[in-house]
């Protein structure tokens, strides 16, 4: 008797980047995949990049992600479409069946973290989803983590929903495996229940081809103004401040932007016209855009964006540079990027970081 097939359960590009380098070197047979809807609209690019390596596939099951309800909706109407989705993700755990390995890309993700405590399975892997599996980590271990309760998820708003609903909140997994390139900034943070699948992404860049590096520059956009994370004249501001300073040491470009996959495309083109850029037309991940680019870029510059570490280690000759943050520029999740930006410093020691705008405060920029 055969054993059943692996399951892997993701939501974003970077997810399906991370859950291909796990197949290709985890023994058995195709795994079977939940694709679960992207607020960010990442489900066209996840699913591309699924169907590249399609052998290493069973059944791609695509899911509707938690519900985005208009604003004016009331917190209680939330939590029933809340309810309502959580139910059709125990309806869709019950056709699952028993699985080996289950691994899943988001520990923030509450529907994600459903499947992963309904669906029976023997050990459960934890992908990169960006630079967030050392604050994982932290949390379970009982450490000092940004934002803690972003690591319990739950589902409903209303203390009404939670009496007529029944809150159901996902547990905390009892053990769980890190399949990350954090290592190093996880070694005897883990808890006693814990471990670490330690990759460097060997398989992607082994099958990469040669490329020579070209003085083209990749601005790497965040999609902090739609996250309410920063004002959209601060967000230029430290953009067009990045630009200044490479200009400033020399470097005439070409610049590529290429925008995060939830930013505003109308607010990108406008922030590429003003900054003499060239937007990036297609909206592949920056690994993999990194990876077939000929030639690549000969530097990287981001704002707080988990594609310097991944490409850090894609190619660890790649300059890659961080605009240093004026203190006023974070107006929500300020602890969560602050733990992200400290943790491509500590991460990438040769990252570099170039002046960032005037801080209206007059406070030293992060």
């Amino acid at each position: 008797m055969h054993p059943p097939a692996d399951l892997v359960v993701v939501s974003s590009p970077l997810q399906v980047l991370n859950a291909i380098e796990w197949r290709r070197r985890a023994s058995g047979g195709p795994a079977d995949v939940v694709l679960l809807g992207d607020r960010a609209g990442g489900r066209d690019a996840a699913l591309a990049l699924l169907k590249r390596d399609s052998g290493l596939w069973g059944r791609i099951l695509e899911h509707p992600g938690r519900p985005r309800p208009p604003r004016w909706l009331p917190a209680l109407g939330r939590d029933v479409l809340d309810a309502g989705h959580r139910a059709s993700l125990e309806r869709l755990a019950k056709t699952l069946g028993r699985r080996r390995f289950l691994a899943f890309g988001d520990y923030r993700n509450v529907s994600q973290r459903a499947l992963a405590a309904t669906v029976a399975h023997e050990e459960l892997i934890l992908l990169d989803d960006g630079s967030v599996a050392p604050q994982v980590a932290a949390a379970r271990a009982g450490r000092d983590a940004p934002s803690p309760e972003r690591f319990r998820p739950g589902w409903l708003r209303t203390e009404l929903g939670r009496r007529t609903l029944g809150e159901r909140a996902p547990a905390d997994p009892p053990r769980l495996a890190f399949f990350t390139i954090y290592e190093p900034l996880m070694r005897d943070r883990l808890a006693a229940s814990d471990r670490i699948i330690p990759h460097a992404y060997e398989t992607w860049r082994a099958a990469a081809n040669e490329a020579e590096r070209g003085g083209e520059v990749w601005v790497l956009g965040s999609n902090h103004v739609e996250a309410g994370i920063c004002s959209a004249e601060d967000y230029r501001r430290v953009v067009l401040a990045g630009l200044a300073a490479l200009r400033a040491e020399g470097r005439s470009g070409p610049f590529l932007y290429r925008p995060h996959r939830g930013e505003d495309k109308a607010r990108a083109a406008a922030l590429v016209r003003e900054g003499g850029m060239t937007l990036a037309a297609d909206g592949a991940p920056a690994e993999l855009a990194f990876l077939e680019a000929r030639p690549r870029p000969g530097a990287v510059l981001v704002v707080a964006s988990s594609a310097a570490d991944t490409l850090s280690v894609l190619d660890p000759d790649l300059e890659i540079l961080r605009v240093a943050l004026p203190v006023n520029y974070l107006r929500r999740q300020r602890d969560h990027i602050l733990a992200v930006v400290a943790g491509h410093d500590a991460f990438n020691p040769r990252l570099r970081i170039i002046g960032a705008p005037d801080d209206r405060a007059g406070d030293r920029p992060v």
